[in-house]
């Protein structure tokens, strides 16, 4: 039995692999101290995707691949536990421990970098954050077993953004309230 593993980069640590023909998967920490508060995570992207042939999360076996860029702000106590075998993962949505969040799904790019810029929207600006996940992946489902064989993701140069000034699309303001 042969198991897909997305080729995936993240800030914290790998635990350890679940090797088991009936329950594979992988313990993993995500996150590392961060007390900073960014208002954007900048960098370069090269994606180049393949069809799904592994897997059929959410439909995607015969669609191109999409792969992800992703960060967040907490104030967990610890890293989180993610556990792909009993699908352990953390909720974007409705984690009240995140801070801010940002994401970004990614299409092809040719063959070249594109800049990019992920703006965090914030949730909560009275806590202070504990930790930092930022996870670049080059298949978005393939933490359920599913996409592309052969989907390649490089990324270069990431850096935060603090001042409003810099920032490639400044934030919308709002007057009056």
């Amino acid at each position: 039995m042969q198991i897909f593993a997305a080729g995936n980069l993240y800030t914290g640590q790998f635990v350890k692999a679940n090797i088991s023909v009936s329950d594979p998967g992988a313990e993993l920490d995500w996150g590392v101290e961060f007390t900073a508060r960014p208002l954007a995570l900048r960098g370069y992207y090269d994606y180049r995707p393949v069809t799904v042939n592994r897997g059929s999360h959410n439909g995607m076996n015969g669609q191109m691949d999409i792969g992800q860029i992703q960060v967040m702000l907490t104030d967990w106590d610890a890293p989180f536990r993610v556990n792909t075998s009993s699908e352990q993962f953390v909720d974007t949505v409705n984690d009240p421990a995140i801070i801010a969040y940002g994401t970004m799904d990614l299409n092809s790019t040719g063959e070249s970098y594109q800049e990019f810029e992920i703006p965090l929207e914030y949730r909560d600006m009275t806590r202070t954050p504990k930790y930092i996940v930022i996870v670049a992946a080059a298949s978005k489902y393939g933490d359920y077993f599913t996409g592309g064989e052969g989907s390649t993701l490089y990324v270069d140069e990431f850096s935060f953004v603090y001042d409003p000034s810099d920032l490639m699309t400044p934030p919308e303001m709002t007057v009056g309230e």
